[in-house]
């Protein structure tokens, strides 16, 4: 556990509600070699505590984004795994006894906090389901490539632990609307490639499946409808992984603005169908039955006759449906 000498437990009242947010404080020498009981469950007992609280959990100045805190009856509670791996101790489940083994690294030697993990990062199946729900939830939270990208490491965090429990998930704000709202590349896209890259070196064949597969997909798909804001939507295939592309088209069959609740609860389920298909294709990667099923539209391929190598020399870079944006001029 940790020790005592290093903890802190800074209390705050705040609301009319007479509620408190707790602060759990971990100094870098506060983990002690030892096991660790009670399925996986640090307590840490600060006194007498109201039934109900707020908790950060902040190592070495760090917050832990994605660790769970709660207070039970006066003992703050939080999960062992990233607690111990953020202060650079490895941590062991012990099924047979039902103990979590924690042991720390040697002294002398740097933590692995403080160390760039190496790459490709472990990953463990995820439940595609689980993170479509919650890269929905958390659109609103932050945006289309937050809502994706955070679905996904908090979900690995939780089933991997160390080094996804490393990563501040506010970072992926930015991605919003294309990047600051330029309508360039839909930020559920870009966070999740960023995620495959950390993931596997077959990163570019992945993320060419996803986005192939987001050219081609009639969002939102109807697997929100259970929990969603607005169901019902109408659905269109974007024939490009472009935001603002997407977004038009979708918003001219629907007759809805772009800004609007209506686009927002459409996004919130493109943010999480996209971490749900991302983690169906790295999911196939482990189990060895990837397979690249996209291929490029026939107009497309029609494009690239002159456009690439044709008569027009090679004047073309990308993947794109050249007819989502342009005209098809030899048909005129």
């Amino acid at each position: 556990m940790l020790a005592e000498t290093k903890e802190k437990v800074d209390r705050e009242e705040e609301g009319h509600e007479g509620l408190t947010r707790r602060k759990l404080l971990v100094g870098a020498g506060s983990l002690a070699v030892g096991a660790v009981t009670s399925a996986g469950v640090l307590g840490i007992n600060p006194g007498t505590a109201l039934s109900k609280e707020d908790v950060t959990i902040v190592v070495n100045d760090k917050p832990l984004s994605g660790v769970p805190a709660t207070v039970v009856k006066g003992v703050t509670t939080a999960p062992v795994r990233p607690v111990a791996e953020s202060l650079g101790a490895q941590v062991e489940w012990i099924k047979e006894s039902k103990t979590v083994k924690i042991t720390s690294k040697a002294a002398g030697t740097a933590p692995i906090a403080n160390q760039v993990p190496e790459w490709p990062w472990p990953y463990k199946k995820l439940d595609p389901e689980v993170v479509r729900k919650l890269g929905y939830e958390n659109y609103f939270k932050g945006g289309c490539m937050f809502g994706t990208a955070s679905a996904l490491l908090l979900t690995l965090s939780k089933e991997v632990g160390f080094p996804y429990t490393t990563i501040p998930i506010d970072i992926y704000k930015y991605g919003a609307g294309g990047a600051a709202g330029w309508g360039t590349l839909c930020g559920s896209l870009n966070g999740a490639s960023q995620v495959i890259n950390m993931i596997t070196k077959d990163f570019s064949k992945v993320i060419n499946e996803l986005i192939g597969w987001y050219t081609e997909f009639p969002f939102p798909s109807a697997k929100h409808e259970s929990y969603c804001k607005i169901k019902n939507q109408i659905t269109t295939v974007a024939k490009s992984p472009l935001c603002h592309a997407s977004i038009t088209k979708w918003a001219r069959a629907a007759g809805a603005k772009v800004k609007g609740a209506d686009k927002d609860d459409r996004c919130a389920k493109v943010s999480g169908d996209v971490a749900a298909r991302t983690v169906e294709l790295l999911n196939s990667l482990v189990d060895g039955k990837f397979i690249a099923a996209y291929k490029a539209s026939d107009e497309f391929a029609h494009c690239l006759k002159c456009h690439d190598g044709g008569q027009f020399g090679p004047d073309q870079l990308g993947k794109m449906n050249c007819t989502s944006c342009h005209d098809d001029h030899t048909k005129k």
